[in-house]
C-alpha cells in the first residue's frame, strides 16, 4: 500500500484589515498597523507585525529578535518569510549592521521568488542586498565627539536648507535632507574632498524608477554642528545625476542625510537658519507620532480628519499626496481638475497625473497648518509605483517658528505657529 502524503493544514483566514494595515505599515504607515492591533489568527503575523512596530521605533533588537524565528521557519509560507526577512533587512539597514541588512535581503529575494511576487519587488530586495554589501566592505559609522553646537543655514534657490559640514578638513556646503537614507556627494565633490572609494558598485531608484547607478566614498572624518564622526559613508553619483533642470541651472554637491542626523538624537530646525542640537528630553506624556521605515521618516497627521502618515522629506519644497492615498480616499480628487506635471529628480524625470486639493487643512504635532493648495497624484508615471502615502515638505515647516526631531522619544514637534 502506497504510504500517503500528511494532510496539508486548511490556510488560517486573515483578516483583510489586518492585511491591509501590515501593506500600509510597509509603505511607512506603521501608525495604521498600530491603531489596527497585531493580533492575528496567524501567530506568524502577529509576530513580524510587532517587528514592523518595533524596527519603525528604532528598537533594532526587538524587532530581529521577533521577525527571525518566522524568517528561518522553513515551515513559513513563502509571504510570510518575505515578510520577515523584509523587517530584518530594514532593521538592520537602519541600525547601519550592513552585512546583516544585505543577508536579510537575500532570504527576501529568494522568498519572493518563491511567492512568484511582481518584479518591482524582487527589485527593491535585490537593489538593498546591492547596496548593504557594499556598504558592509566599509568601517561602520562611528561618533568621535558630540560637544551641541548651533550650525547656521540658508536656504537655496529652490528652497533647500544648507549648510557648511567639515569633510577630511574641506568644508562643504551640503543639503540638509532628513529624507535622504544616506548621505550623498557628486563624483567630482568625492574627489575633492579625498573621500576613499570602495570596489562595489550599487543602484538606487530615482524618481523616474530607472536604477541609478552609484558608488560608495568613505570619509575618514566628519564633522558638522560639533558632532564629529568617523568613517562616514557617501553615496557617489555621477555629477549629472544632481543637476536638476531648474530655470538658471542648479546642482547639488552633496546632501546630509538620515545616518548623520540621527548621531544628534534630538535636533531642532528654526525658521530663523538655526540648526540646533539638544539634549534628550524625558516626558511620559509626551506622544510618539514619529516612525521610521527603510532609513525614511513618518509624521502622523490627518487630512480633513482622514489619519496619513507623511514621508518627512526636507529635501522637498512642497507637500503632496500619492497615487497610494489617492487609491485608498478617492474622494478627495472627486471633480476636481486634473493635469499632467513633470517630475525630475535624480536618475530622470516622470510624467503623473495630478489634482490640487484648495485650503488644504493639515494637522500634526498639535498644531494646524493650512496650505492654499496641496497636490494629490491621481496616477504615476509609467514605471513609477508609490512607494509611501505622501510627503511632508517645506510648505508645511515654514509655517512654524521651529520644528524638532527626537529620535529617543520618537517625536516630531513644532514650534510657534507664524
Amino acid at each position: 500500500m502506497a504510504a500517503q502524503p500528511p494532510a496539508t493544514p486548511a490556510a488560517t483566514a486573515i483578516s483583510p484589515a489586518f492585511e491591509q494595515a501590515l501593506d500600509d505599515a510597509d509603505g511607512g504607515d506603521v501608525f495604521a498597523l498600530e491603531r489596527h492591533g497585531t493580533t492575528s489568527a496567524d501567530a506568524r503575523l502577529s509576530a513580524i507585525a510587532n517587528a514592523r512596530i518595533a524596527a519603525a521605533r528604532l528598537r533594532a533588537k526587538d524587532a530581529i529578535a521577533l521577525a527571525r524565528p518566522v524568517a528561518d521557519d522553513e515551515d513559513a509560507p513563502p509571504a510570510h518569510r518575505a515578510r520577515a526577512f523584509a523587517v530584518l533587512a530594514d532593521a538592520a539597514f537602519t541600525a547601519g549592521d550592513y552585512a546583516d541588512a544585505a543577508t536579510a535581503a537575500d532570504g527576501w529575494l529568494d522568498a519572493l521568488n518563491r511567492t512568484r511576487a511582481p518584479q518591482s519587488e524582487r527589485d527593491d530586495a535585490q537593489r538593498l542586498g546591492a547596496l548593504a554589501r557594499a556598504l558592509s566592505t566599509a568601517p561602520k559609522q562611528r561618533m568621535h565627539s558630540l560637544v551641541p553646537a548651533p550650525a547656521a543655514t540658508r536656504r537655496d534657490k529652490v528652497g533647500l536648507s544648507r549648510a557648511d559640514a567639515t569633510v577630511n578638513g574641506h568644508v562643504q556646503e551640503a543639503v540638509l535632507d532628513t529624507g535622504a537614507g544616506l548621505s550623498v556627494v557628486s563624483q567630482r565633490t568625492a574627489t575633492r574632498l579625498g573621500l576613499r572609494m570602495l570596489d562595489a558598485a550599487a543602484t538606487i531608484d530615482s524618481a523616474s524608477r530607472d536604477a541609478v547607478p552609484t558608488r560608495i566614498g568613505i570619509a575618514e572624518r566628519f564633522a558638522f554642528a560639533g558632532l564629529e564622526l568617523r568613517d562616514v559613508a557617501f553615496l557617489v553619483l555621477d555629477d549629472r545625476q544632481l543637476e536638476l533642470p531648474v530655470p538658471g541651472g542648479y546642482t547639488i554637491d552633496a546632501i546630509i542625510g538620515f545616518p548623520v542626523l540621527r548621531e544628534f538624537r534630538r535636533l531642532r530646525f528654526e525658521r530663523s537658519g538655526a540648526l540646533v542640537p539638544q539634549a534628550p528630553v524625558h516626558a511620559e506624556a509626551t506622544t510618539e507620532n514619529l516612525r521610521i521605515v527603510a532609513s525614511a521618516l513618518y509624521v502622523d497627521a490627518k487630512l480633513r480628519d482622514v489619519p496619513v502618515a507623511l514621508h518627512l522629506d526636507t529635501g522637498g519644497p512642497r507637500s503632496s499626496l500619492s497615487s497610494r492615498f489617492a487609491a485608498r480616499h478617492p474622494h478627495f480628487a472627486d471633480g476636481l481638475p486634473q493635469q499632467d506635471e513633470r517630475m525630475a529628480g535624480a536618475g530622470g524625470a516622470t510624467t503623473r497625473r495630478v489634482a490640487r486639493i484648495a485650503d488644504a487643512a493639515l494637522d500634526l504635532a498639535g498644531r494646524r497648518a493650512m496650505l492654499p493648495e496641496l497636490t494629490i497624484v491621481t496616477k504615476d508615471g509609467e514605471d513609477v509605483q508609490a512607494q509611501n502615502f505622501g510627503l511632508l515638505g517645506g510648505d508645511v515647516l515654514d509655517q512654524f517658528d521651529s520644528w524638532t526631531l527626537d529620535f529617543d522619544a520618537m517625536t516630531f514637534e513644532l514650534g510657534a505657529p507664524r
